[in-house]
């Protein structure tokens, strides 16, 4: 859930949405594999370009969103995220319709457990939902499902198919979002090298950590640059954004330190614009 979490912090708070990964929900828990979305401000146009189908449509404060990754749903999952949500509501001091409650499942359930389970399609492809229990409605979004947009990529990116992840990764590599940083550069390509190899499976065991993914991206996208061909170098749509944005954290000045090295080693001293 934590690269879940990086993946939607690198492109969801450069737009206005808090993205946390550390979320107290219960009290003497076990850990909880949540990750909050939090809006700073009303919904905006750069939101609805990056958000999946699932939370697009959900018009709230904050959304908590119970992420398994290598974890099969059952009846247990769907008590314990019923339980997040009353006991967010309760720590946050929300009104009910302030928050909504959505599992991401990267491994798509059997038909037989959402039906026995109550959960139906509600329009949009991989976005399910309960009846309500306690007045509270549960939403579940499989990434095996979800269309193959850009907006759904970086979600499909965590699908437990590799052909879905496949097409995420091909999608995000020619859709150029205008408002992604570096380091969400830089987090996709590190998830791809590990993604693309091996299964879903292999993490509960790999060790990756948001850091560990982002420096094996930083590092294979310096590599592709500097033995790319000037002419494919400056065909990638995404270059003049990249040099265009300002630098609004550490993070992103590094990210136009090693661009510029890389240019000048290239083509030699860069004009000042």
């Amino acid at each position: 859930h934590c690269l879940v979490g990086a993946t939607l912090k690198e492109l969801l708070e450069p737009v206005g949405i808090e993205v946390r990964t550390e979320v107290p929900v219960l009290s003497q828990s076990p850990k909880a594999d949540i990750i909050l979305l939090q809006r700073k401000a009303g919904r905006t146009e750069e939101q609805r370009l990056l958000m999946a189908d699932g939370l697009l449509d959900l018009d709230v404060a904050q959304i908590l969103a119970d992420v398994k990754v290598t974890q099969s749903l059952n009846e247990r999952v769907f008590a314990k995220a019923y339980r997040y949500d009353d006991s967010y509501l309760e720590y946050a001091k929300l009104e009910l319709h302030q928050l909504r409650t959505v599992i991401i499942s990267s491994i798509t359930p059997q038909r037989s457990l959402l039906k026995s389970c109550l959960f139906q399609p509600i329009g949009m492809n991989g976005v399910y939902e309960n009846h309500p229990i306690f007045g509270r409605t549960l939403r579940l979004i499989l990434p095996n499902q979800l269309d193959n947009h850009a907006r759904n990529a970086p979600l499909k990116c965590f699908a437990s198919r590799i052909e879905e992840r496949r097409k995420a990764f091909e999608t995000l590599e020619m859709v150029g979002f205008p408002h992604v940083s570096e380091s969400f550069n830089a987090v996709v390509t590190g998830l791809r090298s590990n993604f693309m190899k091996n299964s879903l499976g292999h993490l509960d065991n790999a060790g990756l950590t948001p850091d560990s993914v982002m420096l094996v991206g930083r590092r294979m996208l310096e590599a592709t640059l500097d033995v790319m061909s000037d002419e494919r170098l400056c065909a990638i749509p995404k270059l003049e954004r990249l040099f265009a944005q300002k630098a609004q954290d550490i993070r992103r000045e590094e990210a136009a330190s090693m661009l510029l090295k890389l240019m000048r080693r290239k083509f030699g001293q860069t004009p000042d614009w």
